[in-house]
């Protein structure tokens, strides 16, 4: 059973403790936030026998063996350092970073130090990825050529705001381009029966706010293989999230690419041990029929399932869902996005 400390106790800390409720792998240990109500809430709702004062007590705790950090994004490379020099595994949410050179220093303590390091794209962690990816690679829908990812919502324009900081990592790009650029190669990749592709080629627009944070990015990338993706993210509007695969013969729509199989996400107490967990649906369409339906069962939330990608993989230091190389290359395609909308990084 791996002992975890939770750092950072705002609502996917929450997310995440709830899906600890499923698994037999590992048990939270404790939880440390420069919020006590929030410290408060997790201790009381998920029975955390332990809290600290600080960061720093968690990681002195040598009881604790892996630690989830859920802060905000520009305290991420400080803490994911810490971690590594006190000898604790690490998974941290996404985006890993502020910046490429910030995943190159997290990568290198993780490596210099001997743990584990994963960045908690927990999408990848559900089955209905390598059976998009399966898909792929069966010649399904033949020769890919396009893969189309969006995520965006509107967000009435707040100056104090996370999202409209560029010193707090806001913007959509970071947030949610995460996600798309992440799909987009994970899918050019399968195409040539590899874990993802980086492009060899970005071309990116789009509106950048009063506070400096990109408001609407969208970005066309150029693989190797001669797949083109249009990836798009956006505080603006309304687009949805959205992922399609379109090829020769016919194309793969995932109808929920980034919270499949998740009651977790969207629950507000703790969850009952045997809650249902529902299918993930995607849709096949062949030429021109009409579409039908893959359903691809998870026997637990998306959340347990990352947890024990990293419980399976620890002795690794990586884990197939997120490698560091694949971390690394996000985060560039990232910088090259942002910079090219003209947003500094």
């Amino acid at each position: 059973m791996l002992k975890w400390g939770i750092i950072g106790a705002g609502s996917i800390a929450y997310v995440f403790c709830n899906g600890m409720r499923f698994t037999e792998s590992g048990q939270i240990l404790g939880v440390a936030s420069l919020t006590q109500r929030r410290v408060d809430k997790l201790v009381d709702d998920f029975a955390i026998p332990r809290q600290y004062e600080s960061y720093e007590a968690l990681l002195a705790d040598d009881e604790i063996d892996v630690v989830y950090i859920a802060t905000l994004n520009p305290s991420h490379a400080e803490w994911v350092i810490k971690a590594a020099e006190a000898k604790k595994h690490i998974l941290v949410e996404k985006p890993i970073g502020m910046n490429a050179g910030e995943a190159e220093a997290m990568i290198q303590a993780a490596r210099d130090n001997d743990v584990f390091l994963m960045e908690a794209f927990m999408y990848r962690c559900h089955p209905q990825i390598a059976r998009v990816a399966q898909l792929i690679q069966d010649g399904t829908i033949g020769q890919v050529h396009l893969i189309r990812a969006t995520m965006g919502f509107h967000l009435d324009f707040n100056p104090n705001s996370r999202m409209f900081n560029h010193e707090m990592g806001g913007g959509g790009i970071l947030d949610l381009g995460c996600y798309t650029a992440s799909m987009a190669r994970r899918m050019a990749g399968a195409a040539d029966n590899k874990p993802f592709l980086n492009p060899t080629s970005v071309k990116a627009s789009g509106t950048v706010g009063p506070t400096g944070v990109d408001q609407l990015g969208v970005a066309t990338l150029q693989f190797e293989n001669g797949i083109v993706a249009e990836i798009i993210a956006t505080i603006e509007c309304n687009v949805g999230s959205s992922v399609s695969i379109y090829g020769s013969a016919g194309t793969i729509t995932i109808t929920d690419p980034w919270l499949p199989s998740s009651p977790c996400r969207r629950a507000k107490e703790p969850l009952s041990p045997d809650t249902s967990i529902p299918p993930a649906t995607i849709l096949l369409q062949l030429g021109r029929e009409e579409p039908s339906e893959i359903l691809v069962s998870a026997q637990k939330d998306l959340f347990t399932l990352e947890a024990e990608m990293v419980a399976n993989h620890i002795g690794d230091r990586q884990a197939p869902a997120m490698s560091w190389d694949d971390s690394l290359g996000n985060m560039r395609l990232l910088d090259a996005w942002r910079t090219q909308v003209g947003v500094v990084v």
